[in-house]
């Protein structure tokens, strides 16, 4: 027999995962949550139902208003769409055409000057790796540092042209605002004298990927806040907005927080109340 050759690309890790989710139906109201975890005992499945359950029934009787543009509170999964779609637009292909929505905005400040995005393998509430799918070391590494582009997703062939040797991977992904944050989303509520709270986004697809323009509804919970305390129930809206206008100013926010979300997997955002935000449409439901 011939000796065997290897290019030391072999390697194998053993992790567990968990994952929990709920939808609940009140007439035409909906609640929604989900959890993922490498522990099950950190899925919370009875105080996530219990949470669900209430916001489905407090979502029956909808008052609705008009379009335009309204301070917001975004709970994490909400935050977690937008933010899937900007870390899916960091693409190095795109970025050296000169076609994606960061072309020339390498080193320049991209978002609020506090927020930063981490890589964090190595977090525990993050499904971190030792390697990536295509056998790249994932290690910490910081995307965006106090609002500045740091980082562009590299495909092997873009590294290798552009002489990029280390090329950085982004499967834990950890959002943060630098400075003192409140506690949870309800004392963001607590703290908001007008607000549209939205619990979660969905059916997010791009309108022009060259501002990063975005559109979606809100779903399984939007709520009309008053001095304070939600008051009602809003009928859902339709939204354009791109990620890169909405979080160029955060008004108040938590630290990060587990979300779950379709396009990304597992994120660490937090909740925030943003000053504005532009709805275009009421939906029909």
């Amino acid at each position: 027999m011939g000796s065997r050759q290897t290019n030391g690309l072999f390697g194998f890790e053993r992790r567990a995962g968990a994952s929990f989710s709920l939808t609940v139906h009140a007439g035409d109201a909906t609640g929604w949550s989900a959890a993922a975890h490498r522990s099950i005992d950190h899925l919370k499945v009875q105080e996530r139902t219990l949470a669900t359950i209430s916001k489905a029934k407090r979502s029956r009787d909808v008052c609705e208003l008009p379009p335009g543009r309204y301070p917001v509170i975004l709970e994490p999964a909400a935050v977690a769409g937008l933010w899937a779609w900007l870390i899916r637009s960091l693409d190095a292909k795109s970025y050296v055409k000169g076609t994606s929505a960061f072309a020339d905005k390498l080193g320049r400040a991209i978002v609020d000057e506090r927020i930063m995005l981490q890589n964090s393998p190595d977090h525990t509430d993050l499904f971190g790796e030792g390697f990536s799918n295509d056998g790249l070391p994932s290690l910490p590494s910081v995307w965006i540092d106090h609002g500045t582009l740091q980082q562009l997703d590299y495909d092997r062939f873009t590294a290798r042209s552009q002489g990029v040797a280390a090329i950085p991977t982004l499967e834990a992904p950890m959002l943060s605002v630098e400075g003192p944050s409140v506690h949870s989303s309800q004392d963001l509520i607590k703290s908001t004298a007008r607000a549209i709270l939205v619990t979660n986004f969905w059916y997010i697809r791009p309108v022009n990927l060259r501002h990063l323009m975005l559109t979606g509804m809100t779903r399984d919970g939007t709520f009309l806040i008053e001095n304070g305390e939600i008051v009602s129930a809003v009928k859902n809206f339709r939204f354009h907005e791109s990620p890169l206008h909405v979080f160029q100013h955060i008004d108040l926010w938590t630290a990060p927080m587990e979300a779950v979300n379709s396009e990304t997997g597992k994120l660490l955002v937090p909740a925030m109340a943003l000053p504005q935000f532009r709805f275009s449409s009421v939906t029909r439901f």
